[in-house]
């Protein structure tokens, strides 16, 4: 009931997986948007499992790895945010494909790839529900998170600290790139990224949306997930308590009963 496969997205042939729905098929389907680098490989089990979940109900579901990730074709150095949006559209189109009578597509997200969820959604006509765990809101932040990461590399290395935060911008800038990692960032990614904040976009959208902080033990919303929920008309907010599971942990972390029941709940309370 899962297919790998690879499928066009310009000249690179992409990687993915179909999950076929089972049992009363839904009229929509679900493509998932990984999250970013690393946290994709920590995040792999817990959204194929999830994955597995929406089939079993019906709904067929088409994973991939955006161009220069994973599987797919290409060069991380050469990807970017807009690169990742041509590869979701690609998804999309692939899915309607795959699935034949489905009436909308659905997108998932985590991380990163919720952002990329978002973002897409703007720009792509008929797209029925949006889904997004612990969306990355402020894109500047996490670039330099994700930066700090060098930094630890350095420090792990040569024992101090060669080139800071503000050196590997202007680093990217000139034209080289960063490992974040193990994976070479480019100034396209970069700049891109961290020109991204999607509380602060001022038009509203009316789609169907559910967005989910993950927490270990906090329950308390953010002021940034309330900013972004305003931005949804239609939209749910809510906290999963789970481990962030897109990290490295010291368990073995293969499902996120929390979160995918809040999930699940949200998608037939909105079942069309």
């Amino acid at each position: 009931m899962e297919t790998p496969f690879f499928f066009p997205s310009g000249k690179f042939r992409l990687f993915g997986v179909y999950h076929e729905g089972r049992g009363t098929l839904r009229g929509e389907g679900f493509v998932f948007c990984a999250p970013f680098a690393e946290e994709k490989l920590w995040a792999h089990r817990v959204l194929v499992n999830f994955a597995r979940n929406l089939a079993a109900m019906g709904y067929p579901v088409l994973r991939f790895d955006y161009m220069g990730s994973g599987d797919s074709e290409g060069d991380f150095g050469e990807s970017s945010l807009e690169t990742m949006f041509a590869d979701a559209n690609c998804a999309i189109s692939t899915l309607r494909q795959k699935a034949g009578s489905i009436k909308a597509v659905n997108l998932l997200g985590l991380r990163l790839g919720a952002t990329v969820a978002a973002l897409v959604e703007e720009r792509t006509p008929g797209i029925g529900k949006l889904v997004l765990w612990d969306p990355v809101i402020d894109g500047s932040d996490y670039m330099r998170e994700m930066l700090r990461i060098n930094l630890s590399t350095q420090t792990a290395v040569y024992r101090k600290i060669l080139h800071n935060t503000d050196a590997l911008i202007q680093s990217m800038r000139e034209g080289s790139t960063v490992n974040v990692d193990g994976y070479e960032m480019a100034c396209p990614m970069y700049e891109q990224i961290a020109g991204v904040n999607l509380a602060n976009m001022a038009d509203q959208r009316i789609t169907p949306v559910l967005i989910i902080q993950i927490s270990r033990q906090d329950t308390r919303v953010s002021p940034t997930m309330k900013r972004l929920r305003e931005r949804y008309p239609n939209g749910t907010l809510t906290v999963a308590v789970e481990e962030p599971f897109w990290k490295e942990l010291r368990r073995f972390y293969s499902k996120a009963e929390n979160l995918y029941e809040k999930t699940i709940r949200w998608l037939r309370e909105h079942d069309n």
